[in-house]
């Protein structure tokens, strides 16, 4: 198999990637894993390196005098999300996916957005004094919930579209979660206990019900002509809002990121884009979301599945 079809192979879904991913990020990562891969290196070395150059990039978007530091901490925030797809891609190639590697991975996602929040945040301290604080968290949380529900309705395409079935896509209700977290103990407390709190955040976000999901979730475990017909109807109704939902993502995050620090104005995309724009588009996408769930359903019964 050459190397073009290896990369197009290890595509999880050409629904769920953006095209600068598919181009760019999951393109230069799969490049990456494949070196670390020939040289032995473990997805965690790949996650922590990414690690150092994203925290690094809040430095220089502190500095923001010249052009040149921008410059900088621009490519390390972008090289900072190459390794991110790099270390995912690196474990599903020696089949070393961990639930541990799941957290650590979004686990240090949120600390280099957060390095170059502070960075970005800093330089407007002159001009808003202590009150460019409870900003940014404020903003800060708004991005953590616009992530969590991109990631959820991934997963959920990927389960329920693509029928792709294992633990990994499935999104646990509170109650499984909270069960989990009750009954592990070592690292799979740990595991949970750092879930949660995202997993709460889905949740809570999410017009799904339980009952609708397990129903589903039946549906497409059964791997038989039902299932095929339940998962095209699935990807039917889900295509275009999940291309929707991408805005959510860390992609447009970084673009606007950057684009208001060159304009030294991060104030801004705190407020404008991460507390109204993104905010105001997730409850406007949650409701179109519950409509095609709800045709969803009228398709089933249609297709006499439920």
């Amino acid at each position: 198999m050459s190397l073009k079809e290896e990369y197009w192979k290890s595509i999880k879904s050409f629904d769920t990637e953006e095209k600068l991913d598919l181009y760019f990020y999951r393109l230069f990562g799969f490049l990456i894993a494949k070196i670390a891969f020939f040289i032995r290196m473990s997805p965690t070395q790949l996650t922590f390196i990414g690690l150092v150059l994203g925290l690094s990039c809040g430095y220089f978007f502190y500095h923001n005098e010249s052009n040149q530091n921008l410059i900088i901490a621009s490519i390390l925030l972008v090289t900072a999300g190459i390794f991110d797809s790099s270390d995912g891609q690196l474990a599903r190639m020696g089949g070393k996916s961990t639930k541990f590697g799941l957290v650590l991975d979004g686990l240090c996602d949120n600390l280099v957005f957060a390095s170059a929040y502070i960075g970005s945040m800093m330089t407007m301290y002159p001009i808003f004094g202590y009150w460019i604080w409870p900003i940014g968290i404020f903003a800060g949380v708004c991005h953590s919930f616009q992530s969590s529900i991109l990631d959820y309705y991934n997963r959920e395409y990927l389960y329920f579209g693509y029928g792709k079935t294992q633990n990994d896509y499935w999104n646990h209700t509170l109650h499984e979660a909270r069960t989990e977290k009750e009954s592990a103990i070592g690292k799979d407390k740990i595991f949970w206990n750092l879930r949660f709190s995202w997993l709460w955040q889905q949740n809570f976000l999410s017009s799904r019900t339980d009952e609708t999901r397990f129903l589903w979730k039946k549906l497409v475990s059964e791997k038989d002509s039902k299932s095929k017909l339940f998962q095209n109807a699935y990807r039917d109704r889900n295509r275009f809002v999940l291309r929707t939902w991408r805005l959510m993502g860390a992609n447009f995050h970084t673009i606007m990121i950057i684009t208001f620090a060159f304009l030294r104005r991060f104030d801004l995309y705190l407020i404008v884009v991460d507390i109204f724009a993104l905010t105001i588009m997730l409850f406007i996408l949650k409701y179109f979301q519950k409509r095609q769930d709800s045709k969803l359903q009228n398709d089933l019964k249609e297709l006499g599945l439920i």
